[in-house]
């Protein structure tokens, strides 16, 4: 019935127009009035419009005509919209904490022009849905954040943000409008609490910097003594072994003189080879450049050691030369 008005308005403007001879006044108010009266809707827009107040029908994307000054128009978008949101509150230990969330929501056009689908109950059931959102997540996170302490809110982010979402998409959808999703964008605390928050972190990192090198250091020391001590076992045992040699060596010798001539006795086979030793230990000293020599009372000492003394003295004397 609306659509209709426009056009026989102007067809009575154009009779009156003919009847008064006045052309010009009432082409220029037939141009006004034609503008006034196309209403152009864009893609995921639509508009309700009414008529002396009153609700009358929904224009959609398209070329529309309204009856100016009668008609008003209210538009609704159809596209997903963000929402930022700051929010500012105070924790369980007294630290002032900032959270930014990201809300994304919509009007679910169901395709009913009339007062009971959701255009219309969007548009009418709430003047301003973003005051409610905000009212809203100021509430629910007020409720929430007085139990936590400024170190908990932020590894329970997630937690915070589907608390926030189940409460939200419930008021949404009491005014006809649907959440698509909400993320914490950011948590922070005052600029006091973070700089002191990361001067500890800073003293953990570099006391555990320090244990690191500390413990470098007990496994290096702990390997050398382990590699000394295998090292003295390989070179005590590796003496033990030369003097068993050595004591080997004059068993065999002691026999051997002893089979070529039964007049010798054990004393003096083993004396003979006691002196012999000797002499080839003074030799193998006077080979070296840095020989340091020493003179013993041979009446005090080595005439009143046993044959098993000067053995010893003898092995130790070649062990030093080698």
């Amino acid at each position: 019935m609306a659509k209709l008005i426009s056009p026989l308005l102007l067809l009575l403007i154009i009779i009156v127009s003919l009847i008064t001879q006045q052309i010009e006044i009432w082409v220029i108010v037939l141009i006004i009035f034609l503008i006034l009266s196309v209403k152009i809707v864009t893609p995921n827009t639509v508009k309700t419009v009414e008529f002396l107040g009153k609700f009358n029908r929904i224009l959609r994307s398209w070329v529309n005509f309204i009856i100016p000054l009668l008609e008003i128009t209210k538009s609704q978008v159809l596209f997903r919209k963000n929402f930022p949101v700051e929010v500012e509150w105070v924790t369980s230990d007294n630290v002032t904490a900032y959270i930014g969330l990201n809300v994304i929501y919509y009007v679910n056009d169901d395709g009913d022009d009339s007062q009971n689908g959701s255009i219309f109950k969007s548009i009418y059931s709430i003047d301003d849905e973003r005051t409610m959102m905000k009212s809203t997540i100021d509430e629910q996170l007020r409720a929430m954040i007085v139990s936590f302490d400024h170190k908990e809110i932020f590894w329970k982010r997630e937690e915070i943000g589907e608390m926030i979402e189940e409460r939200l998409r419930q008021r949404l959808d009491g005014f006809w409008y649907k959440l698509d999703s909400i993320q914490v964008r950011d948590v922070k605390l005052e600029s006091s609490v973070m700089m002191a928050m990361n001067k500890v972190i800073e003293t953990q990192k570099l006391k555990e910097a320090a244990m690191n090198e500390w413990e470098s250091k007990k496994i290096i020391q702990i390997k050398q003594a382990e590699a000394e001590k295998e090292s003295k076992i390989l070179l005590g045992e590796g003496m033990a072994g030369q003097r068993m040699k050595i004591a080997e060596w004059f068993k065999e010798a002691v026999d051997m003189i002893k089979m070529s001539d039964n007049t010798l006795n054990a004393e003096k086979v083993l004396q003979f080879l006691l002196d012999s030793s000797r002499i080839e230990t003074l030799g193998n000293i006077g080979t070296s450049d840095k020989t340091k020599i020493i003179y013993l009372n041979e009446n005090l000492e080595w005439k009143n050691m046993s044959a098993s003394s000067k053995t010893d003295k003898l092995v130790a004397g070649s062990e030093l030369m080698n």
